[in-house]
C-alpha cells in the first residue's frame, strides 16, 4: 500500500518521468511477493531501494516495523530465560540476534 502512496505522488510530480515509475513498479515487484514472511520482507526491502531512494520512506518503515517485531520478541524471550534461570541459553539468543545485526 505504501509503495502505491510513493508511485501517487510521484506520478503528480513534474521532475518524474514515467519511464522511471515504471522502473520503480517493476522493481517492487521483482522483490515483493505475497505472503512473504516479515524476515523474507525485511531482505527485500534493504535490496528495494537499491538506485531507487524514491522508495527510502518505505524501507525506513519496513525496517523499523521489522526490528520493533523482533527486538521486543527477543528481549521477552531472554528475560524469560534469566528469570528462569537459564542464563547459557539466553547468552546463545543475545549471540544470534547481534550476529543477524552485524550481518546486515
Amino acid at each position: 500500500m505504501e509503495v502505491l502512496k510513493i508511485m501517487k505522488e510521484l506520478v503528480g510530480r513534474k521532475d518524474v518521468q514515467s519511464k522511471r515509475i515504471q522502473e520503480i513498479a517493476n522493481r517492487t515487484l521483482d522483490l515483493i511477493k505475497p505472503g512473504m514472511t516479515m524476515g523474507a520482507l525485511f531482505q527485500a526491502a534493504i535490496k528495494l531501494n537499491d538506485g531507487y531512494p524514491e522508495l527510502d520512506p518505505l524501507v525506513i518503515k519496513l525496517m523499523k516495523e521489522y526490528e520493533q517485531k523482533y527486538k521486543y520478541k527477543a528481549i521477552e524471550q531472554v528475560t524469560d530465560l534469566v528469570e528462569n534461570g537459564k542464563y547459557d541459553e539466553a547468552e546463545d539468543v543475545v549471540k544470534k540476534v547481534l550476529e543477524f545485526k552485524m550481518s546486515e
